[in-house]
C-alpha cells in the first residue's frame, strides 16, 4: 500500500507501521501503561450514533467554524506533536505547512524539533503555540515572547503531565537512548535501524536532532531530548500560575488537558479563553476515560461557569 491508496486513518496507520523502525512507530502510535486509555479514547466513539434529518436541500456543504476569532475551513486543528522530526525531516514545518494548505491551524509543540521561527516560515495559516514550562518561569518567558514575536496567535497550556508517562513500549524499544543521540545505547535494537534504511539515511540527513530549540535553558543553551521527564517534574504547572502567563502572553490562552467539571471551572476561573478536553491520548495517566466520555461533564460546567 501506498500513500496515494490510503482511504482512512488506518491505512495511514499500517504504512506508518512499515515505514518507521518500530521504536519509533511505538514511541508515536502507544499510550501509558496498560494503554486502557489509550483505547477507550476510540471505544468511545464506537458508542456514538448519529440522528440524520432527511430531505433537507444543501447546496454546498460548508465546515467553516471560528475559533479564539480565526475563522477555519475545517472543524479541527493539528494538535501539537513533540519531536515530530523524529518521524519526518522538519516534521513540524512540514505539518503546519500541510495544515496550512487544508485552512486550519497547527499547534506547534514546546518539545518540537524545529525552531518555532522555522515553522512560522512554512505555514500560511494560523499557528498556536504550545507550553510547557521545563526550566521555569523565565525559561517559559523566553519562549513565550518568541512566539509573540514569530505572529503564533494562541498559547496552548498543558495541564496534564506533571511527570512523562510510563510508557512500557518504550521502555522496551530503546527510545531514550535514541532520542539522546547514544547510538550505542540503541545497538540491542540495530536490527530496527537496518531492516528501515530509508528512515534512517532521512533522520540522518535532517541532523539527527537531539535537542528542543524552543527551549533555552540557562548555562545549557537548548534543552537535550533526554532532560524531558526530569525537568517536567521539577516544574509542575498550578492555577496561580496563570497569572504570570498570560501577563507574558496579552493573547487568548487554552488550556489543554481537562478531564472534570471541576478543573473546567478552576481553568475559567484562572482566565482560560478556551478548554481542550484531552487526556493527552492516554500517553501520560493511563485508567481515565475516553475523552469524548469526559466531553458532556466539562461543557455543563464550563457553560454554567459562564451564565
Amino acid at each position: 500500500m501506498g500513500l496515494a491508496s490510503a482511504v482512512n486513518i488506518a491505512d495511514l496507520r499500517r504504512l506508518a507501521r512499515r515505514r518507521l523502525p518500530r521504536l519509533v512507530f511505538d514511541y508515536i502510535d502507544g499510550g501509558a501503561e496498560d494503554e486502557f486509555t489509550l483505547r477507550d479514547n476510540s471505544r468511545a466513539f464506537d458508542d456514538v450514533r448519529f440522528r440524520p434529518h432527511q430531505c433537507v436541500a444543501v447546496p454546498q456543504c460548508d465546515l467553516r467554524t471560528t475559533v479564539l476569532g480565526t475563522t477555519l475551513a475545517l472543524p479541527f486543528l493539528l494538535a501539537p506533536i513533540g519531536f515530530s522530526r523524529m518521524f519526518y525531516p522538519r516534521g513540524e514545518a512540514v505539518a503546519a505547512r500541510s495544515a496550512s494548505a487544508a485552512g486550519t491551524a497547527y499547534i506547534l509543540s514546546t518539545f518540537s524539533g524545529t525552531r518555532l521561527e522555522e515553522v512560522r516560515e512554512h505555514a500560511s495559516g494560523p499557528l498556536w503555540y504550545q507550553l510547557y514550562v521545563p526550566g521555569g518561569r523565565a525559561v517559559a518567558e523566553a519562549a513565550i515572547a518568541r512566539a509573540r514575536a514569530a505572529g503564533y496567535s494562541a498559547l496552548v497550556v498543558t495541564i496534564d503531565t506533571p511527570v512523562s508517562g510510563m510508557r512500557e513500549r518504550d521502555y522496551r524499544n530503546g527510545v531514550r537512548p535514541l532520542l539522546a543521540g547514544d547510538w550505542r545505547g540503541s545497538l540491542p535494537h540495530l536490527w530496527q535501524f537496518v531492516t528501515h534504511p530509508r528512515w534512517v539515511m532521512n533522520y540522518v540527513a535532517d541532523g539527527a536532532p537531539r535537542v528542543f530549540p524552543n527551549v533555552e535553558l540557562p548555562a545549557v543553551g537548548a534543552m537535550p531530548c533526554s532532560d524531558v521527564s526530569q525537568l517536567l517534574a521539577s516544574t509542575v504547572i498550578t492555577w496561580s500560575d496563570f497569572a504570570w502567563i498570560r501577563d507574558a502572553w496579552r493573547g487568548p490562552v487554552v488550556v489543554k488537558g481537562i478531564h472534570t467539571a471541576d478543573d473546567a471551572r478552576c481553568a475559567i476561573d484562572a482566565g482560560a479563553d478556551a478548554l481542550v478536553v484531552s487526556n493527552h491520548g492516554g500517553r501520560q495517566l493511563d485508567g481515565v476515560p475516553g475523552s469524548l466520555r469526559a466531553l458532556p461533564e466539562v461543557i455543563a460546567a464550563s457553560m454554567a461557569a459562564l451564565t
